[in-house]
């Protein structure tokens, strides 16, 4: 049976060590110059949340939403755009970037779930690579995936066992964890 295209970049399922990924989820100022989507692998640029490329360094996290600073510029009023409500995503062209911030779990401990770009045939072990696409302004979810491995961006943690998934198949689900995670900000 064939898979089903329906790419939402990296989605958190859980952890290694069995504490609940949404304990961890921090917030960090974001970047100018590139919208953020929902399921976006984000690094550190100049101390703020940048959309992440295959082959970098260390990987933050994950973006799992964006809010505003209070009035203050110092208190993140949540992961929503109180400007408007069905905005899930981060609009460059639209913010300013400084009263802005990302929600994001961190890429260490945690598992994140993402489809292949093409048909890979993956064990638990194997690494792989992200494929980064710009993310839909309408749904403002990711569209990154998981591609053949060049730079081990990731490793494969589990074949998730779902009655629509067949991982030889373009389309494939996975569930991996960043290779190189980036260690600022956790504490």
């Amino acid at each position: 049976m064939a898979n089903t295209d329906r790419p939402n970049g990296l989605r958190p399922v859980k952890t290694l060590s069995g504490a609940p990924w949404t304990s961890t989820i921090r917030a960090l100022g974001v970047a100018d110059g590139a919208d953020i989507f929902v399921g976006d692998p984000i690094n550190l640029e100049s101390g703020l949340a940048a959309p992440g490329a295959t082959n970098d360094t260390g990987f933050l996290g994950v973006a799992v939403g964006f809010g505003k600073f209070d009035a203050g510029g110092r208190i993140p009023t949540g992961p929503y755009n109180p400007d408007n409500l069905g905005k899930r995503f981060y609009d460059d062209s639209e913010s300013t970037h400084t009263e802005w911030c990302c929600f994001y779990v961190p890429a260490d401990d945690v598992v994140f779930e993402a489809q292949t770009a093409t048909a890979l045939t993956l064990v638990v072990g194997d690494t792989c690579d992200l494929s980064y696409v710009a993310g839909s302004a309408v749904t403002g979810t990711s569209a990154c995936e998981l591609t053949t491995n060049n730079n081990a961006d990731f490793t494969v943690i589990e074949v998730p066992n779902l009655v629509d998934n067949d991982p030889t198949l373009v389309w494939g689900r996975y569930h991996v964890m960043f290779t190189r995670a980036e260690q600022a900000f956790h504490g």
